[in-house]
């Protein structure tokens, strides 16, 4: 294995855990920029950037999300945003595929929102059906042509699978969206650490 394979590995591996920082969650915007952990186990400090476990928390880490998703949708059992919360709290707990029905019910309230097209792309994706998962991210594309963290979320699931070159290209599309925005710097770092790769 040459140095260039190496480099792409690592570059792969550094991305992976970087990726859940900025796609993951999203509290309450259009555009996610908070860490990717349970919304109700931690809180961020983001002076400090710190990450510190709530006095509420329940021993030994363990928290029911049953009880919140049980009150999320009895409060708003029509509500698109509701499943694409339930959704959400699904997918921080790595429960992809009840992630993916909860998103796939929002987008069947709501056809616009990006948010959960670009989510079942990646929960598809740590499931390991990148393909379906690129349907869905396309989707939002298609959609909304100008939501950057859909095209960053291509870049991501392209780079994972190999498809460099088409990776680099939506990071571009992300960064050239809103260069100044964590999503744009985001976009940024992922294209210097691609530099020089290509496949």
């Amino acid at each position: 294995m040459g140095k260039k394979e190496i480099f792409l590995i690592v570059g792969l591996v550094v991305l992976s855990l970087v990726v859940g920082v900025v796609i993951g969650k999203r509290k309450g915007t259009t555009e996610r920029d908070d860490v990717a952990v349970p919304p109700t186990a931690y809180k961020e400090n983001r002076d400090e950037g710190i990450i510190q476990p709530p006095t509420n928390q329940p021993p030994f880490g363990q928290y029911d999300f049953t009880v919140q998703i049980q009150k999320i949708l009895k409060e708003k059992p029509n509500d698109a945003k509701a499943f694409s919360e339930v959704g959400d709290i699904y997918f921080d707990q790595h429960k992809f595929i009840d992630a993916i029905e909860y998103y796939k019910k929002a987008i069947d309230m709501d056809k616009q929102d990006i948010d959960s097209y670009n989510d079942i792309g990646l929960a598809y994706h740590y499931i390991g059906k990148s393909d379906e998962g690129l349907k869905y991210v396309e989707e939002g594309i298609k959609r909304n042509p100008v939501y950057q963290r859909v095209w960053l979320t291509k870049g991501f699931i392209l780079a994972v699978t190999g498809n460099i070159t088409d990776a680099k290209s939506a990071w571009e599309k992300a960064y050239s969206l809103d260069p100044n925005s964590d999503i744009g710097r985001s976009a940024a770092s992922f294209l210097a650490q691609h530099q020089g790769v290509a496949k």
